[in-house]
């Protein structure tokens, strides 16, 4: 089990063409948002070089109707940042 910390932080426009074409670190996930792109990295790296998001706008800004790609991606990010999944009422068990 990934017991690391991770945090969400804006990717700064100046580091977005160096992530894409070097490729995120192994730990970090990008995410594109409909008002720019996440980084899902471990606490206290700041490889995003953006502002940090505060625990308010992570629960905001991680809602999958905001986030584009691929949908695996956006439950691993989730999942990584203690997110639930929200099921749809009379889903499950």
């Amino acid at each position: 089990m990934d017991t690391r910390r991770y945090e969400v932080r804006w990717v700064a426009k100046d580091r977005l063409a160096e992530l894409r074409r070097k490729g995120p670190a192994r730990d970090v996930l990008l995410l594109d948002h409909i008002s720019g792109v996440l980084a899902i990295e471990p606490a206290g790296e700041n490889l995003a070089g953006g502002p940090l998001l505060s625990p308010e706008e992570v629960q905001y800004e991680m809602q999958p109707a905001w986030l584009l790609g691929p949908r695996a991606k956006v439950v691993e990010a989730r999942r990584r940042l203690g997110l639930e999944e929200r099921q749809p009422a009379g889903a499950g068990a």
